[in-house]
């Protein structure tokens, strides 16, 4: 017989960027270039009066396909913030402003093919995601991929879709779409993120949490020169046994930062033969001449990677880019959990044994145990406490919380910052499922008379 658990989680050049309001989760969409976009005064002549009036922003996705000459056709809304007040129907007027190619990037014809446009409607004082800082052109070649040196194609990019917090900060970064396919721009844009920074979408007045696409691209790298020698495989967000702790980095601090809040830098290291950081140097620094790239560098001696012992001898062919991301210690922390790196989980085996014996005697088959626990330096979970169970009374809190005992995190954030100390909430689905009965064992041989 076996347990299984299911366990899900809840915590509480480049071009423009674009809002992302919604997005549609299983149907692929196309990714047109556009001829011809809706101007500003286009905008606001189909700002609807009675929101501009009351100084309502607005936000619309449309869903979209195109026609043989590039007009945006069959267009529906997808999503519309705040609704009622006209945004949609502003949106659907707008897109006959548009014009779209007729091939992708990729040489694939749109017509036909669905894809999203986002529209909005700022009013005055409002303001979506936009640049503060933009890596440099040698940053971009820092992440060139090295599969596309030999032959750098023409304009090459990749469009990221990532989470931007009140601060400007960006976090749980995906790639949405590269050209070319399969060369590693995806990736690359990937590691370019803990280096951009962002004035926060501002609705009536004050920063929210946003969405929003960002396109990276690497325009006329096909005409440059290519790195030469040996190349080092570039790691993002590794496997951490060792990490600063929250004193530490709040420590670290840099007495000539005054007048900041915040901080970010990303380091770029190489690896030892116990796994920790050497020859570090700063990627990038936000701001400049505040000490931050220093305290970065400071911290570097208390990182450790994990890795098998067969790895050893590959270890100096690695590279590592470490973001930091500092917050003035005199200041509120807001440093919360939001998409954690599982680093250990249950085994099948541990799964079963943690199933509440009181569930299965009563015959019952499912169940639910939340906790809530806090993160230690290591990322494990400690001081756990049940905070509901369903149903009540057959163990299933408890389950829960010996489950939690073996579970691990990474305990550096990609984003970068320490996540000891943070509390989170865990909801543990337990199923028991019966396991496949055992085949009737052969029957014995007949006694002779």
């Amino acid at each position: 017989m076996r347990a299984a658990l299911l366990t899900a989680l809840a915590v509480a050049a480049l071009t423009g960027l674009a809002p992302t309001h919604g997005r549609a989760a299983d149907e692929p969409l196309a990714h047109p270039s556009y001829m011809q976009r809706a101007k500003s005064e286009d905008v606001a002549a189909a700002y609807p009066k009675a929101a501009f009036a009351q100084k309502i922003s607005g936000d619309v996705d449309l869903n979209c396909t195109a026609d043989a000459g590039g007009r945006l056709s069959g267009c529906k809304v997808t999503k519309e913030e705040p609704a009622g007040l006209g945004f949609g129907d502003a949106a659907l007027g707008l897109s006959a402003k548009d014009r779209v190619k007729v091939k992708d990037d990729n040489g694939a014809a749109i017509i036909g093919r669905r894809f999203e446009r986002s529209y909005s409607f700022l009013a005055p004082g409002d303001s979506n995601p936009d640049w503060l800082t933009k890596p440099s052109a040698g940053q971009l070649m820092g992440v060139f991929p090295v599969a596309a040196r030999d032959r750098p194609p023409a304009n090459a990019r990749a469009t990221i879709v990532c989470k931007v917090n009140e601060e400007g900060f960006l976090r749980d970064c995906k790639v949405d779409h590269q050209t070319p396919e399969n060369m590693g721009f995806g990736a690359a844009a990937l590691a370019l993120s803990p280096l951009f920074r962002l004035k926060p979408k501002i609705r009536g007045g004050k920063p929210v949490e946003t969405e929003a696409t960002i396109p990276v691209v690497w325009a006329g790298f096909e005409n440059m020169p290519m790195p030469s020698g040996p190349v080092k495989s570039l790691v993002l967000d590794p496997p951490w046994t060792s990490t600063p702790s929250t004193a530490q980095v709040r420590a670290a601090w840099p007495a000539d930062a005054k007048g900041a809040v915040t901080g970010q830098v990303a380091l770029r290291c190489n690896l030892n033969k116990t796994g920790g950081l050497t020859f570090c140097s700063v990627l990038s620094e936000i701001p400049t001449g505040k000490g931050f790239g220093k305290a970065a560098r400071s911290l570097s001696p208390n990182f450790r990677v994990a890795f098998a012992p067969d790895q050893v001898k590959t270890l100096s062919s690695y590279t590592v880019d470490v973001p930091f991301r500092f917050r003035d210690p005199a200041s509120p922390d807001t440093r919360k959990i939001t998409a954690p790196k599982w680093t250990r989980t249950m085994t099948p085996e541990g799964m079963a044994l943690a199933y509440p014996q009181a569930a299965i005697k009563a015959g019952v088959k499912t169940g639910l145990g939340v906790v809530g626990c806090v993160v230690d330096i290591r990322g494990e979970l400690t001081d756990c406490q049940v905070r509901h169970e369903d149903p009540v009374g057959l163990d299933f809190g408890a389950a829960a919380i010996e489950a939690a005992k073996l579970m691990a995190m990474n305990p550096w954030s990609k984003e970068g910052e320490p996540l000891d100390g943070l509390p989170i909430v865990l909801p543990i689905r337990f199923n028991w499922q019966e396991a496949a009965a055992a085949p009737p064992s052969a029957a014995p041989p007949a006694k002779k008379p």
